[in-house]
């Protein structure tokens, strides 16, 4: 119904452009190009063949040109435009089929370093304790600061089962942390939901915006529409974003029709406004509240802004990530291709946030650290000191944690009970599968259910 983010075509004029080199440039061509480009596409082809001819060790054309097609893009210092070599085309491949081989962490590059987006739900990452906002330093002994994104990729994915280091540095700690995850197949699931005990309330968490999304939205709002839930907690926090179209679809979901959902501006002339407006009477009438943090991204912000800006539900959190561009993927053929930027979107009222973020209706920040305690952490971080105590098999319950704060004591870790206890409740989690919600170190769960309570 909507046009995907990744589309499919033939990019005529790069292949033009290529065969030219090789068999003289066409003169209808050059007629028509612009001067300047005239000139260094000149300058090209005359690189081109003193590097043929001249330069001391045998050249491989591929590699040449696969070179040249990086730097043009490049140059245009955008994180997010791409050169797709045949082993990036399969990673794109992968992600819009939701099975990918590696350790489920959604990366950027931000001043030169490595920014962690979002960690996938139930990855090797997210069990390790990679957290949002993380900035990777090492793949195991590479420095990667300067490093180009699609290289920090090939070091981190490998075959299923082998073990990769990461080495990140995390506000709040004055040291580098290591982790070491082992590599697997991982399958991005795009929906969870239920209902939370106690409070009357739907909950639905969106881990990222596929194919498959909009209906599994759709079955979790019937499904609440059966159970007679008519208040409703979406949580879109960590989630990296994905298909434009999947965000629109959703956004349908909850609003009335002839809504404006978001608005994409490319180039004057080359890629005009378009506004994605909702189409269908809403399934989802419950009373709304919208969870966001630094991980919402990209889809998750278009969603997000049209709730916020139609007025449909109150968003609490932090301010979102900020990735307001759309990306166009084209198919240059012999599975290689190019992943272009070619509009940035707006929301309802005309917002850009690219690089800027949505601002939640409600800050709320998430449970921290004391100041004080935070060498008290860094030591336990160090010397893996719950992780030592934690066995596999343990359960959270009131004794083991009463347990595990006396056990902090005795290694002089002096920290307050509640840290203690969500220390101790997420690495236990990190060995079995994960509630759908904790409302005990949630607080911005927590301040969602009391806002549909008023």
């Amino acid at each position: 119904m909507f046009k995907k983010m990744k589309e499919r075509s033939t990019h005529f004029l790069a292949i033009a452009f290529v065969l030219g080199l090789f068999m003289g440039v066409n003169v209808s061509f050059l007629a028509s190009a612009e001067e300047p480009a005239h000139k260094y596409l000149d300058y090209f082809h005359r690189i081109y063949q003193i590097l043929r001819n001249e330069y001391v060790d045998q050249t491989d054309n591929k590699e040449l040109f696969y070179g040249a097609m990086r730097g043009m893009i490049k140059s245009l210092d955008d994180p997010f435009s791409r050169f797709l070599d045949e082993e990036s085309y399969e990673e794109l491949r992968e992600m819009t089929s939701g099975k990918f081989v590696g350790v489920g962490i959604e990366i950027t590059t931000k001043d030169d370093e490595v920014v962690v987006i979002s960690p996938i739900e139930d990855s090797p990452a997210m069990k390790a304790g990679i957290h949002a906002g993380d900035i990777i330093t090492k793949v195991n002994d590479t420095r990667v600061k300067g490093m180009k994104l699609s290289e920090i990729v090939k070091l981190i994915k490998g075959l299923p089962k082998t073990r990769v280091n990461l080495q990140i540095s995390r506000e709040g700690y004055d040291e580098p942390i290591d982790v070491s995850m082992e590599r697997a197949s991982i399958k991005i699931r795009s929906v969870d939901y239920g209902v939370i005990d106690g409070h009357d309330a739907g909950y639905i968490r969106i881990m990222n915006f596929g194919n498959d999304t909009p209906s599994d939205v759709s079955k979790a709002l019937k499904f609440f529409n059966q159970k007679k839930i008519d208040r409703l907690i979406l949580d879109l926090r960590y989630n990296p974003g994905g298909l434009l179209s999947a965000a629109v679809e959703i956004s349908d979901m909850f609003l009335e029709p002839a809504k404006v959902i978001v608005s994409t501006r490319g180039r004057d002339g080359v890629n005009p406004e378009r506004v994605f407006k909702s189409e269908n009477d809403p399934i989802g009438r419950e009373k709304l509240v919208v969870l966001v943090n630094k991980g919402s991204a990209s889809a998750s912000e278009i969603l997000a802004g049209a709730i916020r800006d139609n007025k449909r539900g109150t968003l609490v959190g932090e301010k979102t990530f900020g990735k307001g561009s759309v990306q166009k993927s084209y198919d240059l053929g012999d599975d290689v291709g190019v992943a272009i930027t070619i509009a940035k979107y707006f929301t309802p009222s005309g917002e850009c946030i690219h690089k800027v973020g949505i601002e939640p209706d409600e800050k709320v920040e998430p449970y921290k650290f004391l100041k004080d305690e935070m060498k008290y952490i860094n030591q336990m971080t160090k010397d893996n000191i719950a992780e030592e105590y934690i066995k596999k098999d343990m359960e959270y319950s009131e004794s083991s944690r009463i347990a595990f704060r006396s056990y902090l004591k005795s290694k002089d870790i002096q920290i307050s009970d509640r840290s203690s206890d969500m220390i101790l409740y997420n690495i236990i989690n990190r060995y079995r599968k994960k509630p759908l919600y904790s409302i005990e170190f949630d607080d911005q769960l927590a301040r969602g259910l009391e806002i549909l309570k008023k």
